[in-house]
């Protein structure tokens, strides 16, 4: 279980498998950030540049994603949460903040809800719960697209620039989206990601109810919503009604809506509109945490 480093990337030996992750060093925390669905660790890296040197902040590659391992199976909540903790037993972190989006925000509640006492704080990033059914269908041709193959990689930016939700666009954006890609010999871009994994995910996800896992959890919880749809005014994931019913569930939660992005550009910015919101509730957290050492 020994951690290697890389230009770029470190990796850790987990549950028979490489875990990729990317650490910026910091004073307080830790914060282990899981991405969504078809994201990766750099999904968080303008995040996690602001934050440190403050906070130490730990961003994954969930299995089957960019540059961790892609075994056949072991794909759902379950094996992610598993995955989670033996990363945090691996660095020797006897606690953590979770820090999630959207898919990754649903894997840190059912990963809290496994240990409470192991998980501090969330931050909960548009997901913490299941979508409607018919949204989880919507995201299977999306998946599929993972595994196109781009003649260029300037082919492939230009494509994502069309995208309506990569709005703003950005070079956090940018840089997000060229990282997952590698260069085939003929010039040629692919994901590093695998579409087959990512599938069993979403497959997986119509067989857990994570809704059931919200009550369970006593630690502070931030829920943020971007303002914006993936659509403009509409397209959000959570309605807000949705969004009001997911807070409701839990004990200790605070619901912002945060200006200045979508479902994806909230995050992706040089200065991500999240940044003010996270960094108030850490502050909230840190001085909860020293009130409590000191009773």
């Amino acid at each position: 279980m020994d951690v290697k480093n890389s230009a770029d990337t470190k990796t850790v030996q987990v549950n028979g498998i490489s875990l990729a992750y990317a650490e910026w060093p910091g004073e307080h925390g830790p914060l282990i950030c899981v991405p969504s669905i078809t994201g990766h660790k750099g999904t968080f890296s303008a995040l996690a540049e602001k934050l440190s040197p403050n906070y130490r902040v730990l961003s994954l590659d969930l299995r089957g994603r960019c540059d961790s391992d892609k075994p056949a199976d072991g794909y759902g909540f379950a094996y992610h949460a598993r995955d989670i903790f033996a990363f945090a037993d691996v660095l020797k972190l006897e606690n953590f903040i979770l820090v999630g989006h959207s898919f990754g925000a649903t894997t840190s509640v059912y990963t809290a809800s496994l240990q409470p006492s192991r998980v501090r704080a969330l931050v909960l990033m548009d997901g913490g719960a299941d979508p409607k059914a018919e949204t989880l269908r919507a995201m299977y041709p999306t998946i599929k697209k993972v595994a196109k193959v781009y003649a260029t990689m300037d082919e492939y930016l230009a494509a994502q620039r069309s995208v309506v939700y990569h709005k703003p666009w950005t070079p956090a954006l940018e840089h997000y989206l060229c990282d997952d890609m590698e260069t085939h010999k003929d010039g040629s871009v692919q994901s590093k990601s695998s579409s087959s994994a990512i599938s069993l995910d979403l497959d997986m996800h119509f067989l857990e109810n994570v809704w059931f896992h919200l009550p369970y959890l006593k630690c502070p919880v931030l829920f943020l919503r971007p303002e914006e749809g993936l659509l403009g005014a509409t397209g959000h994931v959570y309605t807000d009604p949705e969004a009001t019913k997911l807070v409701g569930q839990l004990s200790d939660c605070e619901y912002d809506i945060v200006p200045g992005g979508n479902h994806y550009t909230f995050l992706l910015q040089d200065n991500p509109p999240v940044l003010p919101f996270v960094e108030k509730f850490l502050r909230r957290v840190a001085a909860s945490s020293v009130g409590e050492r000191s009773l």
